[in-house]
């Protein structure tokens, strides 16, 4: 799969003559997607554990296999826009202290998206096509953990901020009115953060708590079938 980008670059340079709109065929379709999703977890020293030595880095990176549906409409130009609705997922990201090495945060972390998507299409032949897209929506992010043991407790929060993607990705036509997508697609879902510590620390205060930057490197294959 690492080298899936590249390949479809070149392909797609190579076929650049022969490039036209990929179907003039106009008409709404549902999508459904089967997603290798390899979720990373940045920036998470700007944690607030003050005190506490240096920040050392855990497991940061959750790799699984999710899902998504869509509704869309093929404009008959190229063009198609879509609705997407990705499946909620819970991922646990970890981190620690210098100072407390066997007291890791564990930032457990449920996610999911609804994105506004716009593709572009064009054609290599009569079958294959390849496409460009990009988005934008709203990814809604829960965050809560514990530190050490699951009897310390950080406080919820949920947050819904703006998330956008863009990828690329290859399409043929399986039947009449069904196309097969192989594609790629970055997806950046924003920052997230705990509540404060609802334990007692060793300084007894509560101001202690886990951030995160999620993101999202995603290979999908999906259906569409008009209707």
């Amino acid at each position: 799969m690492k080298h899936f980008i590249p390949t479809l670059m070149v392909a797609a340079t190579c076929c650049l003559p022969q490039l036209a709109h990929a179907n003039s065929n106009e008409g709404y379709y549902a999508t459904v997607r089967i997603v290798d999703a390899d979720h990373r977890a940045r920036n998470m020293d700007a944690s607030a554990r003050p005190g506490i030595g240096r920040f050392v880095a855990g497991d940061e990176r959750q790799r699984f296999v999710t899902g998504a549906v869509g509704l869309g409409y093929a404009h008959g130009n190229g063009w198609r826009t879509e609705g997407e609705y990705n499946l909620r997922r819970s991922d646990t990201y970890t981190s620690g202290s210098s100072t407390f090495s066997t007291s890791f945060n564990n930032h457990d972390v449920t996610s999911q998206r609804v994105m506004l998507n716009a593709y572009r299409d064009l054609a290599i032949n009569e079958a294959w096509s390849i496409y460009g897209g990009a988005g934008a929506g709203l990814a809604q992010l829960k965050s809560d953990g514990w530190q050490g043991n699951e009897g310390r407790r950080y406080g919820s929060t949920t947050r819904i901020g703006l998330a956008w993607s863009a990828g690329v990705g290859v399409s043929a036509i399986a039947s009449n009115g069904v196309h097969i997508d192989l594609g790629y697609r970055y997806v950046d879902m924003g920052s997230t953060e705990s509540g404060w510590n609802t334990f007692g620390n060793a300084r007894g205060l509560q101001d202690e708590k886990m951030r995160l930057d999620l993101a999202s490197s995603e290979f999908h294959l999906g259906a569409r079938w008009a209707f």
